[in-house]
């Protein structure tokens, strides 16, 4: 459901309590581009920082001045960084794998969408070429299994109305004094 105006007057919020929530929203919005920035500027720096040491590993290597010594040192450290770098590649897309999977359980119809997670094989679930996670499977299974995770779906059985809706009238037309329904019932 997209975060509009007109889907939370639909909702019965008013049009101030409306502008509330995306003052309260947009707040949130900067706090999370702030980090983000943030996120991004050590980032990039630690790229340059790296593309700056293979730059200058790859300088070493070629220099005919290196010894077979520094040269097999340099060829270890190479692998090593070799490895280190699809290790974090592996965890990256493993990280991304589990906010997708995160954000389309935050569209379902869960109580708790964050508890979901726990009930999820991540390793299971393949993404769409969007980045989307598969998750119909995984997610019809588990309203089978376990209902109480979800809320209920809309049922057409009506509710019962204990107590009329409305005030009462003001004439007082139906209010029966208790003590004189007794004497009538001795009539």
């Amino acid at each position: 459901m997209p975060f509009t105006t007109e889907a939370l007057l639909n909702l019965g919020l008013t049009e101030e309590q409306a502008k509330e929530a995306f003052a309260l929203r947009g707040k949130d919005l900067n706090e999370d581009k702030s980090a983000l920035d943030t996120i991004t500027k050590e980032r990039d720096s630690l790229k340059d920082q790296l593309q700056h040491a293979n730059t200058q590993l790859e300088t070493l290597k070629a220099a005919e001045t290196t010894s077979s010594e520094t040269k097999q040192a340099l060829e270890k450290l190479q692998a090593e960084y070799d490895k280190h770098k699809a290790e974090a590649e592996a965890k990256l897309a493993q990280t991304q794998k589990v906010n997708a999977i995160s954000l389309a359980l935050r569209d379902t119809k869960a109580h708790n969408p964050e508890t979901l997670m726990k009930f999820i094989d991540v390793d299971a679930v393949e993404l769409d070429e969007n980045g989307k996670p598969k998750l119909d499977d995984v997610i019809n299974g588990l309203k089978e299994s376990d209902p109480y995770l979800f809320q209920a779906e809309e049922d057409s059985t009506p509710n019962p109305n204990i107590v009329p809706p409305g005030n009462p009238s003001a004439s007082g037309a139906g209010k029966v004094d208790p003590f004189q329904a007794i004497i009538d019932g001795y009539k």
